[in-house]
């Protein structure tokens, strides 16, 4: 008696369908028609697989011309892909093509590595002309990737000992680099420097900083943070013996003619000085003194002090002076 509850029957032709497909693989035959057995790797014999691939075919046609996405198992598709690739490296084949071997240290054969950097090449310039970065791919995975080689790459060079920037060099005493990549990376920076400088943006991020400032708050703070005083230090007497024994400006390494510093730094350095700012202006200090016998009883750096001092001995205002001691010229002082 057949059902007609369509809720039970769909389930009992899924369940019948079930023990039939489970029968027939048990049998060693292709669970599509039961007659043939399978082909070599495959679930289906050849004539099924020929049916429904020419099916699906028929389908996709239809809802493409429909406007209908195409239908995809995206983790069945990744899953039969990484099984067939490794299949294809254990056999020692090309794991594009998998008929003819791959070229040393590859997994693609010449023929398939030419036909991918050609596909490569053409969808990065089309991904360039329509503004797209990285010929398109996702901007933060390439990065993300880019980095990693990067590290790798730095770590193998460093381990080989040579220059982690060009790998054909040994890299100068004490660093990582060698000297014509030193040199180079050095005048870049230095570009980048002044342009930024000019421009009244930070030096180390880019971002605006503050008037006549060469860095923003934030990489100021950070840079005195993490700068190592000992490590600027001798960099500076360094750089400061090098020019000087050159005849070189100490300040900005133009020609000195034989002194430390160029007229323009010499100027400029005076003109930072003591003896063009004018005198220092020195705390004063406060003497409690005796009026009967002009005798200095204590002296203290604060007015507060001398006061309380008074309190405490018991003094009247009649008996004792406080004198503020203070040098005559210090309201001529340049700075203060």
């Amino acid at each position: 008696m057949p059902i007609r509850d369509s809720v039970a029957r769909k389930a009992s032709d899924r369940e019948r369908f079930r023990r039939r497909t489970e029968q027939r693989k048990a049998q060693g035959l292709c669970p599509r028609c039961g007659v043939r057995p399978p082909a070599s790797g495959r679930s289906l014999c050849d004539p099924c697989s020929a049916k429904r691939r020419a099916s699906e075919r028929s389908r996709d046609a239809r809802r493409r011309a429909a406007g209908i996405p195409r239908r995809r198992n995206v983790a069945a598709e990744r899953a039969r892909d990484r099984q067939r690739t490794a299949g294809r490296i254990a056999r020692g084949v090309c794991t594009k093509c998998g008929a003819r071997r791959p070229k040393p240290e590859r997994r693609l054969c010449g023929v398939c590595a030419a036909r991918r950097r050609e596909a490569e090449r053409l969808r990065y310039r089309k991904a360039r002309d329509a503004g797209l970065k990285y010929g398109g791919r996702r901007v933060e995975g390439k990065r993300r990737s880019a980095r990693m080689a990067s590290r790798k790459r730095r770590t193998l060079r460093r381990e080989a000992n040579v220059c982690t920037r060009c790998g054909r060099r040994p890299p100068v005493e004490g660093g990582a680099t060698c000297a014509p990549c030193r040199e180079i990376r050095q005048a870049a920076e230095r570009e980048q420097y002044r342009a930024r400088r000019a421009q009244g943006l930070c030096v180390t991020c880019g971002q605006p900083a503050f008037a006549g400032e060469a860095r923003c708050g934030v990489c100021a703070t950070i840079e005195s943070q993490q700068r190592d005083r000992a490590r600027k230090n001798a960099a500076s007497r360094r750089r400061y013996w090098s020019r000087r024994s050159a005849h070189r400006c100490t300040d900005c390494n133009s020609p000195s003619f034989g002194a430390s510093r160029c007229p323009d730094c010499a100027e400029r350095s005076y003109a930072r000085s003591d003896h063009m700012r004018g005198m220092p202006v020195y705390p004063p200090s406060f003497a409690v003194i005796l009026i009967a016998t002009e005798e200095c009883l204590a002296t203290f750096d604060d007015e507060m002090d001398a006061v309380a001092f008074i309190a405490f001995e018991n003094l009247s205002g009649h008996e004792v002076e406080v004198v503020r001691d203070a040098h005559p010229l210090a309201s001529l002082a340049g700075w203060e």
